[in-house]
């Protein structure tokens, strides 16, 4: 929520306060503030009035302008495509320095010389998207009113500094001007000089009627307004806009969005002579056709509020108006809409179209249903005054649900027990009186009848709790230290999980943080194992749609990210939980690209492959006390390379999985060489420790090394296998270290060779015995897969 300075001085006396005091008093007693900015820095402007313009001899763009200022005549080269004779203008005199530190100084433009600038708005810092469409390609053009040689900035109200207010879901009260004056002046012990409009009617009949068929619409008032002359609204009105974010447009709608600045209260105005005098307010039909402002056709659902004519939608409710009815330049008589909506039925409608306003962001958080009446007399009252118009007759009122007050009880000390401070009872009745609250005081007790301008509030003590809290200020609440019984500590799985993270971070990978949200044609991108998927029933996004199924879908996502930003060497891990309707598990994935390890001055370039990310988990396991099996799995989804791919085990129980993008997928998505890897926190966690006591060897080992050649379809793992259990008596440790194909060996073949190191725990072994273990081991190779010795 912006919020223009000035535009809040004339709710309360704020010329006391600095820049500082002010930041303190909202961030401190309201709600975080995002920016606090000024307008704009520009300085040395003056208005200036166009009385000559000649096009440059040597350009076919450019214009000599004679610019009359206070001193009298300036030539100025301009290029604007818009500048004209009788115009006032906006110019920054030599000295002036524009936002960006852009300094103007006398110049040379082709030959001629220059003595200033002609300014748009952007470049005196304004947003392109508040600049009124007639002037975002041009100069900004002033009205009659600008005095020539008077002070620019001061006219524009350069000054004016900006306060962008982070808006909580439960706050709308603050969506409006005058709920943050209301706030602001709590805390400050002022009452804000709200506006109180006098609606100048004619004596008539109001000819509209309206008929409310949905139970999504509480109430529904209208006024009719006769003979207004559409065209720009004054300076004063386009200045509180943008200042507020909103682009200004004619000055029937540009009052219309002034009121819902101002009032947090959504208006809407129709041609009345395309609207008509029947209105019908209900749900749409399914599958009819509505074609909003901007241009576009919808096709809407039953939930959907339209407001109609009787027969057509004439506005989508909360939302959008509608392209047919809407007030354009030949527009003479108006119908102006307030009213209240279905929070959650805006909501479903502005997500799933995709729809999000100014209007539909007040409608979905709740708007003042008491201050309906107010906002659309406030708005008759500045259209007659700014547009001529004529309002005809009182307001058309329709209600459905009433407004009911609310009404809480409770006591000062019920305040201090929960807060833990001792404020006096006339301390807290003060700070009821500054909330406004109005409220009924039988002995200790408080008696509130709570203002319909907070919607927040509830029938309940907490939410009064929390006010007084923001008015003194959390930082005045005592801390207080909890008491307890024993020491607090981590659990086996907590201390797993921070030792993984430690573990994985001392080996070289980032830890990322991702969304556990994902689009529902990403879900199973990653994952080996589906579920059904958890849906979200309203989401912000398409690709905020669903539970993540793999961990991978976040982590992957950092890579791509990094990478686009060249950054071509990459590790990443993250811990967190993946979803399904069956199940919810904690998981561990990761993904590495690119180099692991460079140093230029050694010529050291470690590239990532299978057998790197594989030694990596294996140290992380042995450090965890856990000793890890890989299996070949030629079957994994075509996400990845059949021949790059590994179940991860630990004894019988698989956890996981370690493989490489396949390369179609890569290219398609732009990854470049990467592996990743997902394992189940859960399978780890349920698995026992088994510590056993090994003595240091007495006698010494034998080391030997062997290179066996056997068919490509046979793996490492079964060699192994198959020399562990032969040798078991012995053998200590075994370790692979070359596989080989090429000359001398079978295009189907390949070697594998291995290190063994052998012990006896009663003797030290000779090498007759050594080279009876390695006979036997020849044999059952040969027996079981053909293999021989290279």
């Amino acid at each position: 929520m912006k919020v223009s300075l000035n535009w809040l001085k004339e709710y309360l006396n704020l010329d006391n306060l600095t820049s500082k005091d002010l930041y303190d008093a909202i961030s401190l007693h309201i709600n975080e503030i995002e920016t606090m900015t000024v307008k704009s820095t520009a300085t040395n402007l003056q208005v200036g009035l166009v009385k000559e313009k000649v096009a440059h001899p040597d350009s076919d763009h450019l214009n000599i302008c004679q610019v009359e200022l206070k001193d009298g005549l300036t030539q100025i080269v301009c290029g604007a495509p818009n500048v004209d004779v009788n115009q006032k203008v906006i110019v920054a005199l030599p000295g002036a320095v524009l936002p960006g530190d852009f300094k103007i100084k006398p110049s040379k433009v082709r030959g001629v010389e220059s003595f200033g600038m002609i300014c748009s708005l952007q470049e005196l810092g304004f947003a392109d998207s508040v600049v009124e469409e007639k002037y975002r390609n041009g100069i900004y053009v002033l009205p009659d009113d600008a005095v020539v040689g008077s002070d620019a900035a001061k006219y524009l109200e350069l000054d004016d500094e900006i306060i962008d207010i982070e808006v909580t879901s439960n706050r709308s009260d603050i969506l409006s001007i005058e709920g943050v004056a209301y706030d602001l002046g709590a805390y400050l012990a002022q009452k804000p000089k709200v506006v109180e409009p006098l609606v100048r009617e004619a004596r008539m009949v109001n000819p509209i009627q309206t008929k409310i068929e949905t139970e999504d619409c509480y109430e529904f008032q209208t006024r009719y307004i006769q003979d207004v002359k559409i065209g720009e609204s004054p300076m004063w009105l386009k200045l509180r806009l943008m200042a507020s974010g909103i682009r200004p447009i004619n000055n029937v709608v540009d009052v219309t969005n002034y009121v819902l600045i101002a009032l947090g209260q959504p208006l809407h105005a129709y041609d009345h002579d395309l609207l008509g005098n029947n209105i019908v307010v209900r749900n749409a039909l399914d599958g009819e056709k509505f074609v909003t402002l901007d241009e576009v056709e919808r096709t809407l659902k039953a939930t959907d509020i339209v407001i109609t004519d009787g027969n057509k939608p004439m506005c989508l409710g909360g939302v959008m108006g509608g392209l047919e009815s809407e007030v354009r330049p030949t527009t003479t008589n108006i119908v102006l809409e307030a009213a209240m909506f279905n929070p959650l039925a805006v909501r479903k409608t502005s997500s799933r179209l995709g729809l999000k306003s100014e209007s539909s962001m007040r409608f979905e958080r709740k708007v003042d249903q008491v201050r309906i009446a107010r906002a659309l007399d406030y708005a008759a009252m500045l259209i007659n005054e700014i547009a001529g118009g004529t309002v005809i007759g009182s307001r058309n009122v329709t209600v459905t649900k009433p407004y009911v007050e609310k009404h809480v009880l409770i006591t000062a000390a019920k305040v201090n027990s929960v807060l833990g401070t001792n404020l006096a009872d006339e301390k807290v009745e003060e700070i009821f009186s500054n909330l406004c609250y109005e409220y009924k005081k039988n002995g200790l007790e408080y008696d509130i009848c709570l203002p319909h301008r907070r919607m927040d509030l509830e029938e309940s003590c907490q939410d009064i709790i929390e006010d007084v809290a923001r008015m003194i200020g959390y930082d005045a609440i005592p801390t207080t230290i909890a008491n307890v019984s024993s020491a607090g500590g981590l659990n086996y799985r907590q201390k797993l999980e921070k030792k993984i993270k430690q573990t994985l971070a001392s080996l070289g990978l980032n830890e990322t943080i991702s969304y556990s949200l994902v689009a529902e044609a990403d879900l199973n991108t990653y994952s080996l194992e589906v579920g059904t998927p958890v849906k979200v029933l309203m989401p912000l996004t398409s690709d905020r749609a669903v539970m993540r199924q793999s961990v991978l879908n976040g982590v992957m996502d950092a890579v791509n990210y990094n990478k686009a930003r060249q950054m071509p060497n990459l590790a990443f891990f993250e811990i967190g939980k993946r979803y399904s309707v069956e199940k919810e598990e904690l998981m561990l994935a990761g993904a590495l690209t690119g180099l692991f390890m460079t140093n230029p001055w050694q010529g050291i370039n470690q590239k990532v492959d299978f057998y790197l990310v594989k030694g990596l988990l294996e140290e992380l396991f042995r450090r965890l006390g856990f000793e890890l099996n890989f299996k070949a799995n030629k079957e994994i989804k075509n996400t990845y390379h059949p021949g790059r791919a590994a179940d991860i085990y630990i004894g019988e129980t698989k956890i996981g999985f370690l493989a490489s993008l396949h390369p179609e997928f890569a290219k398609k998505n732009d990854f470049n060489e990467t592996y990743a890897f997902e394992i189940n926190l859960e399978e780890v966690f349920n698995i026992t420790k088994k510590f056993k006591y090994e003595p240091i060897p007495k006698f010494p080992s034998i080391e030997r090394d062997l290179a066996i050649v056997v068919k490509d379809d046979i793996t490492a793992d079964q060699i192994l296998d198959v020399v562990k259990m032969t040798a078991r008596k012995y053998l200590t440790d075994i370790r692979i270290f070359d596989i080989y194909k090429g000359e001398g060996i079978a295009e189907d073949e390949k070697s594998i060779a291995f290190k063994m190191t052998f012990v006896d725990k009663n003797k030290t072994l000779g090498s007759e015995d050594i080279d009876k273990v390695i006979h036997s081991i020849l044999n059952r190779l040969d027996f079981y897969y053909k293999a021989r010795l290279r």
